[in-house]
């Protein structure tokens, strides 16, 4: 092709292209909710749009956030006994009477149904006087993919352990749905199958007995001639091809990114049930073998215990039966204090609690003495865009009044959702919906008079992720939508701050 005919042909486009830019339509062409086909004008091209910031300078400042390490995790007994608002780990040592918690500056606090400002007073009755309880209270944080890796969770567990005894990281599941290092390192063996509540069902499954998890896990068998080297400790008869046995194993150690009291713990329980056959169970911590057992057939679940006199770094537990249980999780625990689960559920909403075995459900929370639930949801509503979202704000309303009436010693308050981004014009902007999500939640929590945290207004409200996302170092990823750990930190002592806020008033209430 001659230069000439190039030259025309670059005219040509531009001028094909200046005509698009006049004609199109300025707010596009819809394709359907989510989709918008657009074109840059001439306006565009001569001033492109700048991309705004909300300025969190004060924000982050006003959290004053510090690196926390193991290594001020502990103080030692000499140190406890002149500083009594802390207490060592599972309760061996704690304040004589209820004492205000030192915290930093509140950035957001959390919202209220009412002036009175009550809805958290029954559980802030029992941390007051937990020294007197001799057992573990325990908060179960449900939350979408959020709160994964335990973020947010870590550091509200890692204060409250602190400062009122207990210890470990609490549940984790049987079965993680991805491999994340925290709060404990999991591995199995076998093949085993993760089944949830929330997501897509797996439609073999005719119940609704999901566990206080939302998910149980099972084995299926696997020909002996197959099973690893690693799952061969049992005494095993000599097993023909076709044996329908099922060999798998769980291994669950310590993580080097968790605080240091989640890292220790005295016992283990295993929530499991509804095996058909007996199961053969070997326990082993660090490498030694500490129990051999027999689970029998149960219609319904059970809880095994297993007790140390010192934290394993490694616990393995191999399995051995024709029929697996439904393993709901374990929980890794003191004896006394608090325990906070981190329940990451990806891809949830949070309406899934009318759907599982509400009587299950309520003898879980009662065995596992929950004292409080705090809900954390609305960020996989966004993507769906609508005008209005009334029905999300029933629908979780619904959830709220079940849990009451199926718990109703438990105390639930919720999270709202953060600030979420989406592309326009080559600048980021928040979703026009999650201000609506936003007062679905509250509206619903109010109804039923939990506390709430509008967490989006934390961060600084509209357009404040880009803030986040373009921070140094980041504090948000680039898809707009995850806090990065350091971020995820942030927003946890924001959470802990107001929490203890609304501790320290309810104390001075109750002098």
């Amino acid at each position: 092709m001659t230069p000439k005919k190039v030259l025309l042909f670059t005219l040509s486009s531009l001028f094909v292209l200046l005509l698009l830019s006049i004609v199109f339509p300025t707010d596009g062409i819809k394709i359907n909710h989510n989709i918008t086909l657009k074109f840059i004008t001439i306006e565009e091209l001569i001033n492109p749009p700048e991309q705004n910031k909300v300025d969190i300078s004060n924000i982050i400042n006003g959290t004053d956030i510090k690196e926390i390490t193991d290594t001020v995790s502990f103080t030692d007994e000499k140190d406890e006994k002149e500083n009594f608002d802390s207490v060592m780990i599972d309760s061996q040592y704690i304040y004589y009477k209820p004492m205000p918690v030192k915290i930093d500056s509140v950035v957001r606090y959390i919202d209220f149904p009412d002036n009175t400002r009550s809805s958290l007073d029954n559980f802030f009755k029992i941390l007051a006087n937990i020294k007197n309880e001799r057992q573990i209270i325990r908060i179960m944080h449900y939350g979408d993919s959020q709160i994964e890796t335990d973020r947010i969770t870590d550091y509200f567990r890692y204060k409250l352990q602190t400062q009122f005894g207990g210890s470990g990281p609490g549940i984790v599941p049987a079965v993680k749905a991805f491999n994340f290092k925290s709060p404990m390192i999991q591995s199995v063996s076998g093949n085993w199958k993760r089944y949830t509540i929330y997501g897509r069902r797996d439609t073999t499954v005719k119940h609704r007995r999901y566990g206080m998890t939302g998910n149980f896990a099972r084995f299926t068998p696997i020909l002996a001639d197959t099973v690893p080297d690693s799952l061969k400790t049992f005494t095993q008869t000599e097993l023909m091809p076709h044996n329908l046995t099922s060999y798998a194993s769980i291994n669950i150690s310590q993580s080097p990114y968790s605080f240091r009291p989640t890292k220790k713990f005295k016992r283990c329980k295993m929530f499991y049930g509804y095996n058909t056959s007996d199961v053969k169970i070997k326990t082993y911590a660090d490498e030694q073998l500490i129990d051999e057992s027999i689970l029998p057939p149960v219609q319904d679940y059970k809880i095994k215990t297993w007790n140390f006199e010192t934290t394993p770094q490694n616990i393995r537990f191999e399995f051995e039966a024709e029929d697996s249980p439904d393993i709901y999780g374990f929980s890794l625990e003191g004896y006394s204090g608090i325990n906070v689960d981190n329940i990451g559920m990806r891809g949830s909403g949070g309406l899934f609690f009318t759907r599982m075995d509400l009587g299950m459900l309520s003898r879980m929370y009662k065995q596992l003495n929950v004292k409080l639930l705090i809900l954390q949801f609305g960020g996989n509503i966004v993507p769906n865009v609508r005008e209005n979202y009334d029905y999300y704000r029933k629908a979780f309303s619904r959830q709220l009044r079940t849990l009451k009436r199926i718990a109703p010693d438990v105390t639930i308050m919720v999270i709202g959702l953060a600030d979420m981004s989406k592309k326009e014009n080559d600048i980021y902007v928040t979703y026009p919906n999650v201000p609506l999500i936003r007062d679905a939640l509250k509206q619903a929590s109010f109804e039923n008079n939990c506390a709430y945290w509008d967490m989006y207004e934390a961060m600084g409200g509209e357009n404040s992720m880009p803030s986040w996302v373009f921070y140094e170092p980041p504090l948000a990823e680039k898809d707009f939508i995850h806090f990065t750990p350091k971020g995820a930190r942030y927003i946890a002592k924001m959470f802990y701050n107001a929490f203890m806020y609304e501790y320290n008033r309810y104390l001075r209430k109750n002098k």
